[in-house]
């Protein structure tokens, strides 16, 4: 499974993120593609601890093996889940702004030591600097494929 702490990977995205436009309309779901950026931005956000987890941890989504098949293995949902509160702080600025912010987010990310991401995610609590790599690639790719990116 792709992480965003691997090179490739993160260059995949930025190649997707560079065909993002304002017309580019969304497949599934409800947000609209200048909700889409500071959402990806906020989760990214999550991980580096700059935003606090307010949201309890589901119970079984916290479950080690729960977190690895959803994070790891299972297709996501289309449309279905329902993403943390934390998940959707930032209000959009404007494509280009958003993007690059997004742009500076990922770096900082892949640049951070494993031991100084954040331990506990809003939803699946307690996760291991391996599953947050995948967990934002698998972010990130959820929400550009809505966009058909």
């Amino acid at each position: 499974m792709n992480s965003l702490m691997e090179k490739a990977a993160r260059a995949e995205i930025v190649a997707r993120l560079a065909r993002l436009t304002p017309q580019s309309k969304r497949t599934w779901g409800k947000m609209d593609v200048s909700q889409v950026l500071p959402h990806l931005a906020d989760g990214l956000r999550m991980s580096l601890g700059d935003i606090a987890v307010k949201t309890p941890p589901h119970p079984l989504l916290s479950f080690p093996l729960m977190q690895y098949l959803i994070i790891h293995v299972l297709p996501w949902p289309k449309g279905k889940a329902k993403a943390p509160p934390e998940t959707f702080t930032t209000k959009p600025v404007n494509l280009e702004h958003d993007r690059a912010e997004l742009l500076r987010l990922m770096e900082r990310f892949a640049a951070t030591p494993p031991d100084k991401l954040a331990q506990v995610h809003a939803g699946f609590g307690r996760l291991s600097a391996r599953d947050w790599g995948v967990l934002m690639y698998r972010h990130l790719n959820h929400h550009l494929t809505q966009f058909g990116v």
